[in-house]
Order: C-alpha cells, then sequence, then structure tokens
C-alpha cells in the first residue's frame, strides 16, 4: 500500500505543475489579446481589454493558486500528514464526475486512501 501513496502523490504534483501551467497560459492568452481589442478603435474598446485583461489576471492567478495547493497536498500526501489524506478524499469525490479519465482516478483515490491498510499510516 506504500507504493499507492507514492503514486497518487506523483500524480498530484504532475497534476498540480499542468494546473499551474495551464493557469499561466489562461493569463498570457488574455493578456496577449485584450491590447489587440483595445487597439480596435470600435466604441467601448477600452473597456472591453481592461475587462479581459482582468478576468486573464484573475483567472490565471485562481488556476495557478489551484495547482500549487495540489502540488503541496500531493508532497504532504507523500510526507503521511492526516489531513493530506482528508483532503486526497476529497480529490476523488470532485475526481468521480469527469468521466472517464476522472472518474478512473476518483476511484483509485477513494480506494487507496479508505483502505484499512492505508489509515495507520496516516496516523
Amino acid at each position: 500500500m506504500e507504493e499507492h501513496i507514492k503514486i497518487i502523490g506523483i500524480i498530484d504534483i504532475v497534476g498540480g505543475a499542468l494546473t499551474a501551467l495551464g493557469g499561466l497560459a489562461f493569463m498570457v492568452m488574455f493578456l496577449f489579446f485584450a491590447p489587440m481589442i483595445g487597439a480596435s478603435g470600435e466604441e467601448g474598446a477600452a473597456a472591453g481589454a481592461a475587462v479581459m485583461a482582468s478576468i486573464g489576471l484573475a483567472g490565471g492567478l485562481v488556476i495557478i493558486v489551484m495547482g500549487a495547493f495540489q502540488i503541496f497536498v500531493g508532497i504532504k500526501l507523500r510526507a503521511r500528514k492526516p489531513w493530506a489524506r482528508v483532503v486526497q478524499i476529497i480529490f476523488g469525490v470532485l475526481s468521480l464526475p469527469g468521466f472517464p479519465v476522472g472518474t478512473a482516478l476518483g476511484v483509485y483515490y477513494l480506494w487507496a486512501m479508505l483502505n484499512k491498510d492505508i489509515t495507520p499510516m496516516f496516523e
């Protein structure tokens, strides 16, 4: 069962890194296109560019923070922190609707984290 904790921790770290990169790409994309909208000269273009830049910045930061949290949980899960196991169970439940990959990962997370052999490892 030790291997499953390591595997799930690695999945969290890699998944969190990919999420953070996606957030960075989201931010860059919105901030790249906002000036183009503003330069169009249309009525309200400046306001639209400001809104687009704000959405890109805020949305990108939220996604990056989510990815960083997932990395943090993966590291702490591998360090056997009891709260990380609870968060991983929550991640498992939240992954279930994402058919097919999310469902498979969610079932794996729940199976591993709720296993009677793993529970003592986090006490």
